[in-house]
């Protein structure tokens, strides 16, 4: 007979566990509404972020594009960023049809790599087309002029720290992340919620011989930390 309490009572607990979860779905989704309320309105979201963009001294930038690109062999970038245009990382590139790493330090208007073997230079005017990671933080030209330029801007919602903004951007403005962009692309991008920074941005992409388009992801991080940059 001692079965029968026993059976009761989880019977009683499943039910309260099932009641708690309805009860929390139910809670998540009456605050939905309350949430889409506060959203900030998204030009002025954009603009206050082009403006904060335009005063970043410095900044670690990431990309990485998911197919092989048009016009460009370009498939990761890691390296940090001044506003004076200095900047020192690492690029995986297609060559042959093998993927290479390339260190790169751009510094005085100079772009030094090493490919392989030693350290080699170029003109920096020279290697833009290649990428030219001095552009970036230009407050004129980087990405701060690529948010202010942004038309048709939908605020999707919050995404952790992070409102996701999707927006029409320009192939001159694109430029500074993707050379060769269509103009009118629609991408998304990340506006931080306590600092309007971009965070992240995502791009669709031309592929090499007229494929399927790809996706270029941008992740930004450390604003504004001390960065040394020297000549190798």
């Amino acid at each position: 007979m001692a079965t029968m309490p026993r059976m009761r009572r989880l019977g009683t607990a499943v039910a309260a566990a099932a009641l708690t979860v309805l009860l929390a779905a139910a809670g998540c989704k009456g605050g939905g509404d309350d949430d889409a309320a506060d959203l900030p309105d998204g030009g002025e979201l954009l603009q206050a972020a082009a403006d904060e963009m335009a005063q970043v001294e410095t900044v670690a930038i990431q990309l990485e594009a998911d197919t092989d690109l048009a016009g460009l062999p370009l498939r990761q970038v890691d390296c940090v960023i001044t506003q004076a245009g200095a900047a020192q990382g690492t690029a995986q590139v297609e060559q042959l049809g093998q993927r290479v790493e390339v260190q790169f330090v751009v510094l005085d208007d100079t772009f030094h790599y090493q490919l392989l073997g030693g350290w080699q230079e170029l003109p920096l005017a020279e290697a833009t087309d290649f990428y030219d990671p001095s552009a970036v933080l230009d407050p004129q030209r980087g990405l701060a002029n690529l948010l202010r330029n942004a038309t048709d801007p939908t605020v999707e919602g919050r995404d952790g720290d992070a409102y996701e903004v999707t927006a029409t951007f320009g192939a001159a403005d694109l430029a500074v992340l993707v050379p060769g962009a269509a103009d009118g692309t629609r991408g998304t991008v990340w506006i931080g919620v306590d600092r309007p920074l971009l965070h992240r941005a995502r791009f669709p992409v031309p592929a090499a011989g007229g494929g399927e388009p790809g996706t270029l992801s941008a992740s930004l991080s450390d604003f504004d930390q001390p960065v040394d940059i020297t000549a190798p």
